[in-house]
């Protein structure tokens, strides 16, 4: 397998196959793979039938399970074990990630593989009018940080659109949130994350919302329809000192972007403590379950 690094020249090729899977999990979009793709992160293979996705993820290495051109293909038997074989050879245990939907249902047709559940990848969707309206006796809460922000910032904050020309406005957003916690080694890709998606918004139908307070750009987000039922949020950044920014951000997003699909996918919490209890606090609609794949 001849791998490569993404990059945005290799969008119609992904596409073509992602199309036909009509995945609703956020791993195989192509912004997601491009975003994080940083640096040689994600490279990316093809033969005559399938597209093949390796990553580098710190200290990890593995792949994404395959894609073949039609999903109901007998041959991705033949890429699943191709792609074992590959990582086996290079020194890689071989794993598979980001399994759900579709691809599990081919895996499952696959022998010599076992799948074991990934609950800290699994995906939060939530039905759009759920988190446009922030309606009914369990999100009040929410409704409550909303009137909190508007007591003190009402007159104060506006809602913008995000464009590409915002990069240095965003970064310094990012910085902000940065400085407020412990850095890691994920930290760096986060922000190379940020600034592809703000440099290809056009190219990749990237949507984007933010929150001025006093002139100055406080929260913003990153997001993007995946089909027409389907949007997916990519990233969120706001000041954690601004009692209630989050729950603006994600509403106002809502409002003003998203009201043209039925659910929205805010993907995973990555086995975060708090990550988790923020994102069950607004009640998913569902979970797209996901799964490793390794060989028996």
């Amino acid at each position: 397998m001849d791998f490569k690094p993404i990059d945005i020249s290799m969008k119609q090729m992904v596409e073509h196959y992602t199309a036909k899977w009509k995945l609703e999990c956020s791993e195989y979009t192509f912004s997601n793979l491009l975003m994080w793709g940083c640096g040689g992160n994600i490279m990316l293979a093809e033969d005559e039938q399938a597209l093949y996705i390796l990553l580098h993820w710190g200290n990890e290495r593995f792949m994404f399970a395959p894609l073949t051109v039609e999903p109901e293909s007998e041959y991705y038997q033949t890429a699943l074990d191709k792609a074992a074989e590959y990582m086996s050879t290079h020194g890689i245990d071989p794993i598979f990630k980001g399994i759900s939907g579709p691809i599990k249902a081919a895996f499952e047709r696959c022998t010599g593989y076992e799948l074991i559940d990934d609950r800290n990848n699994s995906d939060y969707v939530y039905t759009m009018e759920s988190l446009r309206d922030l309606a009914g006796k369990r999100l009040h809460a929410k409704r409550n940080h909303i009137h909190q922000f508007m007591a003190q910032y009402g007159e104060r904050y506006e809602y913008v659109k995000i464009t590409g020309d915002m990069m240095g406005e965003c970064v310094d957003v990012y910085n902000e949130w940065l400085s407020e916690k412990s850095p890691d080694e994920t930290d760096n890709m986060e922000l190379c994350a940020i600034k592809t998606l703000l440099m290809h918004m056009d190219m990749l139908g990237i949507r984007g919302g933010g929150i001025r307070i006093d002139g100055k750009l406080a929260a913003f987000t990153l997001g993007q329809k995946m089909d027409d039922n389907m949007a997916v949020v990519h990233i969120e950044k706001a000041d954690n000192e601004i009692m209630g920014l989050y729950t603006v951000i994600n509403n106002q997003f809502v409002q003003h972007e998203l009201t043209d699909v039925k659910f929205i996918n805010r993907e995973e919490d990555m086995g975060m403590e708090g990550l988790r209890k923020a994102k069950l606090s607004y009640y998913p609609a569902y979970m797209i379950d996901k799964f490793d794949g390794r060989p028996i």
